[in-house]
């Protein structure tokens, strides 16, 4: 499948507004700035607002502006529509090697994505009004330019796109070594997936001393936020990170393969509120 990449973030985008990363080893900081590649879907990276020369005059190193990181919960789970899961819970005897167990079952028809990371940690900007200050100290690199607001890191991640066939398998994440990973006293504790797929594409990664970046979300400032207040009219304008617009696709809508659907007929795929640019619409009646 050549644009295997594409389709699978193109699914996981769709239902989170947050884009998955082919390669969870590729690192992905918070201030990153760039664009997406619309052949694989992947960030093209061009610079980050804390180390790139040129972009502010302010200290950056000051901690009060450094990235906020907090813990998620023991699982993160995304699955896009035609699929749906469910938690086997697990005996307390297998409890002290079982991390988690989760059972999908895709309908077919159309491919479907899942991701599933165990212990999630999310990192993002701080709530701080001088980071939009800052931005807009030398807006000339960033203007046109995707900002990472957000990265979901975890010791251990699942990936799976199926084919266009109803099918159904079972993900379990065990402890190895003496001692649990939560407790690792001896150094040499860990993790290891298991699956019974077979028909699609899985992709897994388990370390608990790895930061496996499987989630990353993208913003874009408002089109009017690189305007001085003297030109923005009467409008007030709230140009909180939070307010910013999530980045769409920069592709057309796609086929099975990952394709550019270049004649996607709305009608055709059982989409009846869309946009011109073939996107869901959801404000319909407004």
């Amino acid at each position: 499948m050549k644009y295997e990449s594409r389709k699978f973030i193109d699914l996981i985008q769709s239902i989170t507004s947050k884009w998955a990363n082919w390669d969870p080893l590729t690192e992905i900081k918070v201030g990153d700035y760039g664009m997406i590649k619309n052949s694989t879907g992947e960030f093209d990276w061009e610079g980050n607002i804390y180390t790139s020369e040129g972009i502010i005059d302010i200290d950056m190193t000051d901690p009060a502006l450094h990235p906020v990181e907090k813990e998620g919960g023991e699982k993160f789970i995304v699955k896009s529509w035609g699929v749906t899961t469910k938690e086997t819970d697990v005996t307390p005897e297998a409890a002290v090697n079982v991390a988690l167990q989760v059972d999908f079952e895709f309908e077919g028809r159309k491919r479907a994505a899942v991701m599933v990371m165990y212990k999630p940690r999310y990192i993002s900007l701080p709530e701080d009004e001088r980071i939009i200050e800052l931005l807009k100290c030398r807006p000339e690199k960033l203007k046109g330019k995707y900002i990472v607001t957000e990265v979901i890191c975890c010791p251990a991640y699942m990936m799976y796109m199926s084919t266009n066939r109803a099918e159904r398998f079972s993900v379990m994440l065990q402890a190895i070594g003496p001692n649990t990973p939560t407790d690792n006293a001896g150094g040499t504790a860990g993790f290891t997936w298991s699956s019974e797929t077979t028909y699609g594409i899985y992709r897994e990664g388990s370390n608990i001393t790895t930061k496996y970046i499987p989630l990353y979300r993208l913003k874009k400032p408002r089109s009017k936020f690189w305007l001085p207040w003297s030109q923005r009219g009467d409008e007030k304008i709230d140009d909180s990170i939070e307010k910013w617009d999530d980045v769409d696709p920069p592709w057309d809508p796609l086929d099975e393969e990952g394709e550019e659907d270049e004649f996607y007929d709305a009608e055709m795929h059982g989409d009846f509120g869309v946009f011109n640019d073939g996107y869901p619409d959801n404000n319909d009646d407004d």
